[in-house]
């Protein structure tokens, strides 16, 4: 179910369960990009490092990417100098070109075998409406003293050569088998039930087993926990994405819409409407600039949330971040990602999709729902039975599986996605096979059973 192309062209790297409880020095919650790339980070120090991930490695968000490395992303330059000021337009860049360039380093100096490929990277727009945000763009990077370069194709677009394309799974795997040769453990099948502070560190429940450890490390797509109430600081876009012909070496990004292409070997990547070969979820930080650090200043527990679909470079900047914060260590990125700041003014500009999703959330679906003999073999809808709203899927062969209609994260209603066959929570984003299972959280667990629906006309 939603296999990626990286994940049918890769070898599967499994690893065990936590089945004892144990002792270590710093557990990373979350084996995708981020997670592997800190563990790499951290894997010639002095501490014991587990990396724990409820499913299998890299199954999520890293698996399903479209895996473009580049420091373009999207608006992001002129959003940060609107909101905030050049300067942190500038830190942003200039942690994203260092990104890039370590990644290329880690790549070499490894030698990982991961198709990587050199190419250029354009973002463009075909509507006058939106002339002028590549304009400011255009400026806004040469005054980074970068050469730019265009595309005749389209009426307005910006440029950047030495940008890349790799696989990004191939690229996780080599850093997971350098990292195990340093002996940093990877678990899968392993679930963070809880968290819990203890004075010299953390005891975290894991598969009902207990894991002390000095340092906690959160990297995963969306947070499981409530402290620092990040659920209401993020929230998550979902992608799909298709293999179809390859139009050129070039990776393109339609600035007004959430086109997208990438070349892959003799294929291309693409993001559109009518995208549906597999999808891809992120979250997206309503200050526009993910959380990358402490929780509380001291606390010894770190956050890494909210790549707005720019994950590749940015679990660099974060793996970076977050070890050179556990030696003591500067950097200069620590006050720009930081954990202790939030921008109203940023948040305006996601205002009215903020307040579609809680309204499909709370409000639509308790006045339009539908009777479960309108339900077609195949789709899943919301009905109301004696007063109740009931999740209801129909089947192939007719037969109705019926759930509670909240989400067990925060009891949002949650809807059915028909192109994916999956139940999607509009307000966070949690994700549910067409029965009910658990794909993706923030929620912990799947939807409670209902029992058998009454057909009714």
């Amino acid at each position: 179910m939603n296999q990626s192309y990286w994940q049918k062209t890769s070898s599967i790297q499994r690893c065990a369960s936590i089945q004892d409880d144990m002792d270590t020095d710093i557990v990373i919650i979350g084996a995708g990009m981020a997670g592997v790339s800190l563990a790499y980070q951290l894997k010639d120090l002095p501490y014991r490092v587990i990396v724990v991930d409820k499913d299998q490695i890299a199954s999520h968000t890293s698996g399903h990417t479209t895996a473009k490395l580049t420091v373009l992303h999207g608006k992001i330059y002129p959003l940060l100098k609107k909101h905030y000021n050049i300067h942190y337009a500038h830190l942003y860049f200039r942690s994203q070109e260092e990104a890039l360039n370590t990644i290329k380093d880690i790549i070499r100096k490894e030698d990982i075998a991961c198709d990587f490929q050199e190419n250029d990277a354009y973002v463009y727009t075909d509507d006058p409406q939106y002339v002028s945000m590549i304009q400011e763009l255009e400026y806004i990077l040469k005054s980074f003293h970068v050469e730019v370069i265009k595309d005749s194709q389209h009426l307005a677009s910006v440029g950047l050569k030495h940008q890349a394309v790799f696989h990004p799974l191939k690229y996780m795997y080599g850093l997971i088998d350098k990292c195990q040769k340093d002996g940093i453990v990877f678990y899968e099948k392993s679930m963070v039930e809880s968290i819990e502070r203890k004075k010299d560190g953390f005891i975290l429940k894991v598969n009902h087993h207990k894991i002390q450890s000095r340092y906690v490390i959160h990297a995963t797509r969306y947070p499981f926990i409530k402290k620092g109430i990040y659920f209401v600081k993020l929230f998550q876009t979902k992608e799909n994405v298709d293999l179809r012909n390859k139009e050129g070496n070039q990776s393109l990004l339609c600035i007004d819409h959430t086109d997208s292409y990438r070349p892959v070997q003799d294929k291309g990547i693409y993001i559109d409407m009518v995208s549906q070969e597999w999808y891809a979820l992120d979250s997206v930080p309503l200050r526009g600039v993910p959380y990358i650090g402490e929780i509380k200043p001291g606390s010894q527990e770190y956050v890494i949330y909210g790549f707005q679909k720019w994950g590749m470079t940015l679990s660099q900047v974060a793996a970076k971040l977050i070890k050179d914060l556990i030696l003591q260590q500067e950097n200069p990125y620590k006050s720009l990602y930081s954990c202790q700041y939030f921008s109203l003014s940023f948040a305006k500009e996601y205002q009215k999709k903020i307040m579609n999703s809680y309204y499909k959330g709370f409000i639509y679906p308790r006045f339009h729902y539908k009777k479960v003999n309108q339900i077609q073999n195949g789709e899943g809808a919301i009905v109301r039975e004696n007063g109740k709203l009931k999740a209801v899927y129909k089947d192939e062969n007719g037969k109705c599986h019926v759930f509670s209609p909240y989400c067990p994260h925060l009891k949002c209603i949650i809807e059915f996605d028909q192109k994916d066959k999956i139940w999607l929570c509009p307000c966070h984003q949690s994700t549910y096979d067409a029965y009910g299972h658990l794909i993706d959280g923030p929620s912990l667990h799947s939807l409670k059973k209902k029992g058998e629906m009454t057909l009714y006309n």
